[in-house]
């Protein structure tokens, strides 16, 4: 009797990171079958991310800093590789916190750093396609093409579940930065631009609003005040796989720069992606290759600037700030083609 393949991905990183990442799992399917078995090295807070694909078995691992012999998750994993050799390692870090533990893991093949490592191709290269081309490195008969991240959505019928019975929109107001006061949460958009779109929502279209955040989001989504029967506050209620479910339904979701905005890209059919600082083009959602992504940007000749000295420098954060609620609510009511103009474009990543 074959054993059924075993393949080891690290991708330890936020959500938005490891949804960019299922990217590999269609080409590895397509080269070792549908029975292959996938451990997969994430963080303990997305711990239902896979909850409803059975290919795929989540291996946690906290302070993933700490060196090998003092991390027993690390030792864990690398002493199971032993007893069950991997066919495949695949390390899709650019970093270099996980090589000590590729080294020690017992594999047929080890692929990307320490031993090989890519770089990224050109400035505006998305993360997709960087993951993609770690994985061609070995891989060189994959075809790329038509490739897009995906999540499988929970099995429950959602509006049900969370008693929704009108077309409706979803709000992600949040971020992992968004209450922090320095430069590191101007990614996030101002609770009264929050506010001023909701209210234009209810008052300009016959749409609910389905409003988004994790458990730890609460306090802050509660500011936005969200008492119109018309609003479903499911902030702290919903698992990621029952995310994709909702936003799988909606007739748009809008959000910053988040985990929610790539959970909207691989499930949502059309999504407004609010972008300052960062760039678009290399982290924004990638899409499904079905639906519409519209990034809404200010275009200002500073952005984007993450992670360099002109944003620890601003101090005005305008490109966030001055991204009116009424731009956002026209790409809410536009259908179709949006034309570009000097303010804001509109961008679909293939």
């Amino acid at each position: 009797m074959n054993k059924k393949p075993r393949i080891l991905i690290i991708r330890c990183g936020l959500l938005g990171d490891t949804i960019d990442s299922t990217v590999i799992v269609k080409p590895l399917v397509s080269h070792y079958g549908e029975d292959l078995c996938i451990d997969w090295v994430t963080k303990p807070n997305l711990h239902n991310l896979f909850s409803f694909d059975a290919r795929i078995t989540p291996l946690f691992i906290r302070f993933t800093k700490l060196p090998v012999l003092f991390n027993i998750d690390k030792l864990k994993i690398i002493f199971n590789s032993y007893l069950k050799p991997y066919d495949a390692v695949i390390n899709l870090e650019v970093g270099k916190k996980f090589d000590s533990l590729v080294k020690l893991l017992k594999s047929k093949t080890k692929i990307g750093r320490p031993y090989n490592h890519i770089d990224v191709q050109y400035e505006g290269e998305h993360r997709v396609n960087h993951q993609l081309r770690i994985l061609k490195s070995y891989f060189s008969d994959i075809n790329t093409y038509n490739l897009y991240p995906y999540l499988k959505e929970s099995d429950i019928d959602v509006k049900r579940k969370y008693n929704i019975h009108n077309k409706y929109i979803v709000l992600c107001p949040t971020n992992s930065h968004v209450e922090k006061k320095s430069y590191r949460g101007y990614r996030s958009w101002p609770l009264n631009n929050w506010r001023i779109l909701i209210d234009s929502i209810l008052d300009k279209t016959n749409l609910d609003i389905v409003v988004t955040g994790t458990s730890d989001e609460i306090n802050f989504i509660e500011q936005l005040d969200l008492y119109n029967t018309r609003i479903h506050n499911l902030a702290g209620r919903t698992s990621i796989p029952n995310l994709v479910n909702i936003m799988k339904f909606s007739e748009c979701a809008i959000a910053t720069d988040s985990g929610s905005v790539h959970v909207a890209g691989v499930s949502a059919k059309k999504v407004i992606a609010l972008h300052g600082p960062t760039p678009f083009k290399e982290t924004g959602p990638y899409g499904n290759g079905k639906n519409l992504i519209i990034e809404a940007n200010m275009n200002l000749p500073c952005s984007p600037c993450y992670n360099t000295d002109v944003i620890k420098k601003c101090k005005s954060n305008k490109c966030m700030t001055e991204l009116s609620p009424d731009i956002v609510f026209n790409y809410i009511i536009q259908d179709g083609n949006i034309p570009k103009n000097n303010i804001f474009t509109l961008k679909r990543i293939n």
